[in-house]
């Protein structure tokens, strides 16, 4: 694992998080390696591999909070609204990252794992290869539009 992306990372999320909310994004850096590969594949700028694995952590711990929400369960409460938090922390800081295309490329993704979790389904998702099929997709984007000019 790339440890200085990572802790980059990690230190802009959490100067980014509100206090009030008093969530510690826990994801170890091996939970993070199934989109280093992904990053690695593109030609990004450091920034935007930050503000990518910054994404990806975010919609990971959300995950993993309403993946925790088993009935009486002592921190049920507490996980619905963690989770809650961080998906609408997601878009704040994918739309302060400029990153508005990969929100509407993963709102039905991230809609029909909601509606498979509410409904007991906990199939594991594989958000990195949805991020690298964006990336692709931006790619074939940005060729067709540098052609036509």
């Amino acid at each position: 694992m790339n440890n200085k992306l990572f802790e980059d990372t990690l230190r802009l999320l959490q100067a980014e998080m509100s206090e009030v909310a008093g969530i510690q994004l826990s994801l170890s850096p091996a939970e993070c390696e199934p989109l280093l590969p992904v990053l690695e594949r593109h030609d990004l700028e450091y920034d935007r591999k930050v503000h990518l694995l910054g994404i990806y952590i975010i919609l990971t711990v959300a995950a993993q909070r309403h993946m925790e929400c088993i009935p009486h369960h002592p921190d049920l409460i507490r996980n619905i609204l963690d989770g809650d938090y961080l998906y609408s922390f997601y878009l704040q800081f994918a739309v302060k990252c400029r990153e508005l295309d990969l929100v509407a490329y993963m709102a039905p993704m991230i809609k029909k794992m909601q509606i498979e979790r509410s409904n007991g389904e906990f199939t594991e998702r594989h958000t990195a290869r949805e991020f690298d099929e964006f990336l692709i997709q931006e790619r074939k984007q940005r060729s067709r539009t540098s052609k036509a000019i």
